[in-house]
C-alpha cells in the first residue's frame, strides 16, 4: 500500500514547482504544530495547499490511522470518514479490510478533487466522496465504522460535542486519531468520556473503562515509523530517510470486546538483563513491570514487545 500511495503522490505532484510547494508546506507545518482551533477557515484553501498537505502530511496520517485501525478486532464492511481530506483513512481502511466500502466526507472541493485522483491508483478502490461541512453534517444511514482523524482540533467545543453525539448514534465502531500531543490527548479524553456516556465500550488502547490513570504531566500517545521517499524529503527539506509520527487514538464500539490485560504506554527500556515495561492495566492503574532474564519465556516476549502493544492474556 505504501508503494501505491507513494506512486499516486509522485504522479499528482509531477510538474509542481518545489519552491512554491515548500512555502505552502512551511505554512501548513506551522498551523499543524500550533493546533489552532478554527472551524470557519478552510485548512486547505486551494489546489496547491492540497498538494502540499498530500506531500507533507498524508503519508504520516495514513500510517497513524492504519495503526489505530489494526486495533479494531471486528470485521468491517462499511466505513464513513469524517473530514477525510485527501483520503488517508480510506487508503488505510482498504489495506486492513480490502473489500470495504468507504465514504469520505470533506468540505474542501480541492481536497475532494485530489483525493479522487489519488484513489484511482488503489487496486481495491471502492470509495466515494461527499461534499459536506461537519458543522452541519447529518448522517443518512448507519455504518460499521466511522473514523475521525486529525480533525477535532479544527472544530470548536460545541461543534465537536455535537458531532461525537451524532457519531455515537450512527456507527457500531468509532476510531478517533489525534496528534500525539498533550492537547491532542485531552481532546481524546473528552471524546472518550462522551462515548462512554453514550453506552459505547472502549476497545483500545485502554484495557479498561475507568478514568485514565495518567496525570496532567503525562499523556498517552504512541509512535509509528514511516519511510520517507525522496519527494517527502524534498517537501519537508529533511535529510533522514524515515520519520516517526506520534499520535494518540481511541477505538470505541458497541460490539462485544475482549480487552487486553494491559497496554504498553511508553517505549520499553532494556537495561542489561532486564526489560522495563510501563503498562496501563485492566484495573485502571498505571503499573511498571520489570522482567528479568531469569523469567525466560516472559523475558523473550518482553524483548520483542513494542510501545503500544497489548500485553498479557485478554480478559
Amino acid at each position: 500500500m505504501d508503494t501505491q500511495l507513494n506512486a499516486a503522490l509522485t504522479q499528482a505532484l509531477n510538474g509542481v514547482r518545489y519552491d512554491a510547494l515548500r512555502a505552502r508546506v512551511a505554512a501548513m507545518s506551522a498551523r499543524y504544530r500550533a493546533e489552532q482551533v478554527d472551524d470557519t477557515t478552510l485548512g486547505m484553501a486551494d489546489d496547491l495547499d492540497c498538494l502540499a498537505y498530500a506531500a507533507f502530511r498524508m503519508p504520516a496520517t495514513y500510517h497513524a490511522i492504519r495503526a489505530a485501525l489494526l486495533a479494531v478486532d471486528i470485521d468491517v464492511a462499511t466505513h464513513l470518514d469524517l473530514g477525510g481530506g485527501t483520503g488517508a483513512a480510506a487508503w488505510a481502511a482498504a489495506e486492513v479490510w480490502p473489500a470495504i466500502t468507504s465514504e469520505i466526507v470533506e468540505r474542501q472541493p480541492a481536497a475532494i478533487r485530489l483525493g479522487r485522483r489519488l484513489i484511482r491508483n488503489l487496486a481495491s478502490s471502492n470509495q466515494r466522496w461527499t461534499a459536506a461541512d461537519l458543522r452541519r453534517w447529518t448522517p443518512d444511514r448507519r455504518v460499521d465504522l466511522i473514523t475521525i482523524a486529525y480533525v477535532l482540533n479544527e472544530l470548536s467545543d460545541a461543534t465537536r460535542h455535537r458531532l461525537i453525539t451524532t457519531v455515537a448514534e450512527t456507527a457500531d465502531t468509532v476510531v478517533i486519531v489525534e496528534p500525539g500531543t498533550p492537547r491532542g490527548f485531552h481532546r481524546i479524553l473528552d471524546v472518550r468520556r462522551q462515548l462512554l456516556q453514550h453506552g459505547m465500550t472502549i476497545a483500545a488502547p485502554c484495557p479498561h473503562q475507568h478514568a485514565c490513570p495518567l496525570t496532567t504531566s503525562d499523556w498517552c500517545h504512541f509512535a509509528v515509523r514511516l519511510p520517507r521517499t525522496e519527494l517527502h524529503r524534498l517537501a519537508k527539506e529533511g535529510t533522514r530517510n524515515y520519520e516517526d509520527e506520534k499520535f494518540t487514538y481511541l477505538v470505541a464500539t458497541r460490539a462485544p470486546v475482549q480487552p487486553a490485560a494491559a497496554r504498553i504506554i511508553t517505549r520499553p527500556t532494556r537495561p542489561k538483563g532486564q526489560v522495563v515495561l510501563d503498562l496501563c492495566v485492566a484495573t485502571g492503574a498505571r503499573q511498571r513491570l520489570i522482567v528479568s532474564k531469569a523469567s525466560k519465556e516472559v523475558y523473550r516476549e518482553a524483548r520483542s514487545a513494542d510501545w503500544g502493544d497489548a500485553w498479557g492474556q485478554r480478559s
